[in-house]
């Protein structure tokens, strides 16, 4: 069995409480605050340093969480836009139909930890990690079908929700510099992205890819609200396998609906299918899920295969700069999110080397 992997960014963490204890004393309006039960959340935490710890004032305690932005040798995502992170929470509280964490403080400057960074509120729950994958091994394997199904349907009403919200409301995830709302911004950023992670070492297979997407695109794109990593495992579930709330919002977009989907459908196969492992009995099947998501949104699904294929190469993309930041040999296989795209196009399937290793 495959353990459960802490992504720790080599921080200090008793030098990082003594930095940070006047600085909430400040906020909490306390007098002194102590730090205790600093520690990295399990399987969760590569694009952000992510620190779970308590708090304690002379009259009450806290259960809180730490987000700090990437250092750039630990930069995961092209223009990162860390304060867009907190923005999304505070926005979606106040829209109140999607349930994230309460954001509580941001602070811009870099002396205390040497990068910006937010706390929030920490939820409580359980999350479906990828690695090791649900499916397979933890908590949900040992859940009944009928468990499974209370969370796999909260799941998708939480990600219908998301495609409810009114999309003036983020109007401050526009980026007018990368074309259109929509799919032409989304091609623009992930061409850049490749330009930035992979640089001269960018497989044929992502350039042919990039070819097809930009070719076939649809001729109408209607901008709206998307979550970016929409997937169960990055939604908290409760003792009852009720959604407590639905995090990771670094590559929120005004991308659309579709985007999501695409996303959400690549990772049921990727977390079962594609690794021959049976898909868990109570989650809902592929066309469950679209039944269900029309059902709650009162939209029809559109140019989802596209979707599907553009979502494998930015899952690749993200895949090939992760090992080849982080210096790991090329895996010896096909990337299977390239590889997912390549049989959804009917295309040979992909070489080892569209796994890029360090350069």
């Amino acid at each position: 069995m495959s353990e459960t992997p802490v992504f720790a960014k080599g921080r200090d963490l008793d030098a990082a409480a003594r930095a940070l204890c006047p600085w909430l004393a400040r906020r909490l309006d306390a007098e002194g605050v102590c730090m205790d039960n600093l520690r990295y959340p399990l399987g969760a935490g590569v694009s952000n340093e992510t620190i779970l710890f308590d708090a304690h004032t002379a009259g009450r305690s806290y259960a809180l969480v730490l987000r700090v932005a990437p250092a750039p040798e630990h930069q995961m995502f092209f223009e990162p836009r860390f304060r867009l992170q907190y923005d999304m929470l505070l926005a979606l509280r106040r829209l109140g139909t999607v349930r994230v964490p309460e954001a509580l403080w941001y602070e811009d400057d870099p002396a205390l930890l040497g990068q910006p960074f937010y706390v929030m509120r920490r939820m409580r729950g359980r999350v479906p990690v990828s690695m090791p994958v649900y499916n397979e091994t933890g908590w949900l394997t040992e859940a009944t079908p009928a468990e499974r199904r209370t969370l796999w349907e909260g799941a998708v009403r939480q990600l219908a929700a998301v495609h409810g919200a009114p999309t003036e409301d983020f109007a401050f995830l526009h980026g007018p510099d990368q074309g259109a709302p929509g799919d032409e911004q989304q091609l623009t950023y992930w061409r850049q992205f490749a330009d930035w992670a992979l640089e001269d070492t960018i497989p044929d297979t992502v350039h042919e890819l990039f070819d097809w997407v930009s070719a076939t695109r649809p001729k109408t794109s209607t901008p709206g609200l998307s979550w970016g990593d929409a997937r169960i495992g990055n939604m908290m579930f409760g003792d009852d396998f009720g959604i407590v709330g639905v995090m990771d919002w670094e590559q929120a977009s005004l991308a659309g609906p579709m985007a999501d989907l695409g996303w959400w459908l690549l990772f049921d196969d990727i977390h079962s299918a594609e690794q021959g492992i049976p898909r868990l009995d109570g989650l809902g099947t592929r066309q469950e899920t679209l039944d269900l998501w029309m059902e709650l949104t009162g939209r029809p699904v559109e140019h989802l295969y596209w979707h599907e294929v553009f979502a494998g190469l930015k899952a690749g993309l993200l895949a090939l700069h992760t090992r080849r930041s982080m210096k790991l040999p090329a895996a010896g296989r096909p990337n299977p999110f390239i590889a997912r795209s390549r049989r959804l196009l009917g295309w040979p399937a992909g070489r080892p080397e569209d796994s890029v290793g360090p350069s």
